[in-house]
């Protein structure tokens, strides 16, 4: 998937709340798990960093990359 497509993944996820709005409480990196990407829904393979955020009690993982693009949604300006 491309970028802008994982961007729509994730303001979608935001939106409806199957990610958190606003800053993680808690994050950690470490390899992948096997399990899908909270964000993208691709597999966290053990070769790419995934991250574990926390929020509210509840625990969300999703690839590096993912992550970055969740921080930088929480400040783009919504349409």
């Amino acid at each position: 998937m491309n970028l802008k497509g994982i961007r729509v993944f994730i303001r979608a996820k935001i939106q409806d709340c199957r990610l958190p709005r606003g800053n993680a409480q808690h994050a950690v990196g470490q390899p992948g798990n096997g399990q899908n990407c909270d964000a993208c829904d691709e597999i966290l393979t053990a070769a790419r960093l995934m991250m574990e955020m926390t929020n509210n009690g509840t625990t969300f993982s999703v690839h590096g990359d993912c992550y970055l693009l969740w921080m930088n949604e929480q400040v783009a300006p919504t349409s």
